[in-house]
């Protein structure tokens, strides 16, 4: 029973050994950690067509010219048998699929096959025999003289990687237009968005558009008295308010400035939606004081509802966007409630 034993930790031990070499060799390409493997007695065979030597001292020389040559690669579905041919003498084979690092702009990926054989001295194990080869056996009854499977397979990794990277590309396009249209307090559309949407408009003007702008008016004396902290805290849970009706719709577009734009809903629905977000601001005072140590913020909010906005966007008599973002004089405005102490005083302006 402890022959047993001692047999079945001696194949352990080999299969770990001959997957150490594998990774010493084509991952780390650490040659030195494979030559203080060898045994005084040695023979190799590369999977190249020369690669073919015997003798400890030939083969460590010609492992050292691969230092640095081998490009990195991965190694997955590692597969190892071990035969014990006598108390000290273990031979294992096995496969594994090794593809180069897209990194390195190498694109290579073989089921690559190994036989060692170590030799167990003083109780140490000892290589003494390696044998690497690429296989042929992959070629199919169509292929002649050939193996188009394993340039199909390197096709196949080359394609995967090539997916890959756009994938990754994807990911950093997505991500660097997110950090150019977001504010990043939070997390609104910022003006670039705002810009680039609003010539969208002027070049393909909508059915119908609804605007919000919204000034938080008093920022700059709360930041003055309590620190910008607090200050961001308001603009924080000024946007938070307007994205609960408008999500996706909302901008900030200066320090205490915001607009929405809605191309979706009709009329009455956007009227019910700023009704809404105005009632809400009226009961922020419960849950989030705008005074502190006698300065208010307030929030004024003015909106239009346009139809035949190609029309009207023409006409320069006409309301237009730039005036109600600047605040210039409009016509057809009517001030509706004031509430505190947040204040929102709405304004509709409709253009028909």
């Amino acid at each position: 029973m402890t022959q047993f034993k001692d047999i079945e930790k001696k194949i352990l031990a080999v299969k770990k050994l001959t997957s150490f070499l594998f990774h010493k060799h084509y991952c780390e390409n650490d040659v030195e950690a494979i030559i203080k493997l060898f045994d005084n007695k040695l023979s190799w065979f590369g999977a190249g067509e020369n690669e073919y030597t015997v003798g400890t001292e030939a083969v460590s020389d010609i492992f050292r010219k691969f230092a640095g040559m081998v490009p990195k690669c991965s190694i997955w579905d590692e597969e190892y048998h071990v035969i014990d041919v006598s108390p000290d003498v273990y031979i294992c084979t096995g496969r594994a699929w090794i593809a180069t690092d897209p990194s390195t702009n190498i694109y290579l990926c073989v089921h690559q096959r190994i036989t060692a054989v170590f030799h167990w001295i003083d109780g140490t194990p000892y290589c003494c025999h390696i044998h690497i080869s690429n296989p042929y056996s992959e070629m199919t009854q169509q292929d002649i003289g050939f193996p188009t499977q394993i340039g199909q397979h390197t096709y196949e990794y080359l394609h995967k990687c090539i997916e890959e990277h756009k994938s990754n590309i994807e990911e950093q396009t997505k991500l660097l237009e997110k950090l150019s249209f977001e504010d990043l307090l939070t997390g609104l559309f910022n003006r670039n968005k705002f810009n680039l949407d609003m010539q969208s408009i002027k070049n393909d003007p909508p059915s119908h558009l609804g605007i919000a702008a919204i000034d938080l008016n008093g920022l700059k004396q709360v930041n003055d008295v309590n620190g910008h902290r607090i200050g961001d805290s308001l603009i924080c849970h000024t946007a938070e308010h307007i994205s609960s009706m408008f999500a996706g719709k909302a901008y900030r577009i200066g320090g205490d400035e915001f607009v929405v734009i809605d191309t979706q809903l009709e009329e009455d629905a956007f009227q019910n939606a700023i009704a809404t977000m105005k009632k809400t601001w009226s009961n922020m005072a419960l849950v989030f004081p705008l005074e502190y140590h006698g300065e208010t913020a307030t929030v004024t909010v003015k909106y239009s509802l346009m139809k035949q906005i190609g029309k009207c966007m023409r006409r320069k008599q006409n309301f237009t966007l730039h005036m109600i973002l600047t605040g210039k004089k409009t016509h057809n405005c009517k001030a509706i409630s004031t509430y505190n102490p947040v204040d929102p005083i709405i304004l509709y302006l409709f253009i028909f």
